[in-house]
Parts: structure tokens; C-alpha cells; sequence
């Protein structure tokens, strides 16, 4: 039986895709900061001892675990920042470092970046700083990782219908002075498809990404944001 590792795998994106891959009949090793056995991938310890439970190679890891804050830069308290670098950059790196050893030759790694690690926006500094941190992540190691044809490779949504957009609905609303539901019209009239993506529709790109389907891609950011991210509708 297939094994695969996801983090964050509790809420949103990561919980579409250990369905998705529970379904599939993986064995699947679901991390994630609440539960019964929480593993908080800011903290090196608590992943080496997680890491030190699995018995038997992995043949995938998605690391989806993430957080955001919005605030405008000026604003922005030392605290908004450590907790976003430290769970979004220092996680990823952190559950790298201790899961490499894990993973099976020639098996896959999938990241949930962002678009935000692709382009800077307004009220995300630390998030975007975070995100562009983890961009840089995947291209570095995907050229050390490759000496054992793992490959290594990012999802760059934008914006998802998960707890996490419904939290920043809410803090955009505040900062522009406008309903959440005004903000989620806007989220939606600036996407050339016209809506925001389903978690499922994530999971489905990390599912390409982990397969042979993707077998000559490593070090690659796959955009997936119905267009948004060209900032252009008609």
C-alpha cells in the first residue's frame, strides 16, 4: 500500500487532500497542530518526534500546513510576523530537513505555496514574505533532492473557499471598510473564471503533482487561481 504524508491535514486544503487520497486507498499519515497526536511543524522537536513514528518510507509528503494574518505593514505586530514565518517558512524547511530521510527514491513532495509567494499584495506583507520564503524553498531543494530523483514541486492557489480565506474576508472587510461579502464579490469579479476555487480542486492539482503523470517536473510553482493571478478580467 501506497504511503503519503500530509500536514495541515485537519481543515481546508489539507483535509481535501487526505480525503482525496484515503479514497485512492493510501495509507495516509495525517499531521496536524490539533487532534489526538498534534505535531506542530514550527517546532523542531515536536516534527522529530513524529518523524521518528513512521516505520516505513514514504512514497509522498504534502506539506499544507499554513497561516495567515492581514494587517497593513505599519500595523503589523512582531508577533504577526513570527507566527507566519514560523509556521509557513520554518515549517516547510523544518519538516524537509526531518522527512528527507524518509521518503522513498524517486518519490514526490508536494508544497502548498501561494500565489502570494509569487507576487506581493497589500495588508500580506509578513504572509507574502513567508510564502516568497518557501518559493525559494522549493527551487533549492529541489536541485539537492533531485541526487535521489525525488522531486519537489509547488501548488500556488489563490483564493479557496477554506477557513482561512473566510478569516481574511472578514479582516479585509475591516481594513477597506466594506462587508465580507463585498470583498468575496470582489475576490470572484476579479477572477476571469468567475469563482474561487474548491479545496478539492487543490487536491487535484497535488494529486497530478505527486503521480509519474508529473514525472519530468521538479522545482516548479503550479498556479492555480482561475486566472486571478493575471490581475486582467473582460
Amino acid at each position: 500500500m501506497s504511503k503519503i504524508l500530509v500536514s495541515g491535514a485537519s481543515s481546508g486544503i489539507g483535509l481535501a487532500i487526505s480525503n482525496l487520497y484515503n479514497e485512492k486507498g493510501f495509507s495516509v499519515i495525517p499531521w496536524d497542530i490539533t487532534g489526538t497526536n498534534p505535531v506542530d511543524v514550527s517546532s523542531s522537536t515536536s516534527v522529530q518526534n513524529a518523524t521518528l513514528e513512521i516505520s516505513e518510507s514514504l512514497d509522498a509528503v504534502v506539506l499544507a500546513a499554513g497561516v495567515s494574518r492581514m494587517a497593513k505593514l505599519v500595523d503589523t505586530t512582531d508577533d504577526d510576523w513570527n507566527f507566519q514565518l514560523n509556521v509557513n517558512a520554518f515549517g516547510v524547511f523544518n519538516c524537509l530537513r526531518s522527512l528527507y530521510p524518509k521518503v522513498k527514491d524517486g518519490g514526490s513532495i508536494v508544497i502548498i505555496d501561494s500565489c502570494g509567494g509569487l507576487k506581493g499584495a497589500p495588508y500580506f506583507s509578513a504572509y507574502c514574505a513567508s510564502k516568497f520564503a518557501v518559493t525559494g524553498l522549493i527551487e533549492s531543494a529541489s536541485t539537492e533532492f533531485a541526487e535521489r530523483k525525488i522531486r519537489i514541486n509547488g501548488v500556488c492557489p489563490m483564493y479557496v473557499r477554506t477557513p482561512m480565506e473566510s478569516r481574511e474576508l472578514g479582516w479585509e472587510a475591516k481594513l477597506r471598510g466594506i462587508t465580507p461579502a463585498e470583498v468575496f464579490k470582489g475576490y470572484e469579479t476579479s477572477t476571469p473564471l468567475g469563482r474561487v476555487s474548491e479545496p478539492e480542486e487543490i487536491a487535484k492539482a497535488v494529486e497530478f503533482l505527486v503521480s509519474d503523470a508529473s514525472s519530468y517536473m521538479t522545482g516548479s510553482m503550479l498556479t492555480i487561481s482561475g486566472g486571478a493571478h493575471l490581475g486582467f478580467t473582460l
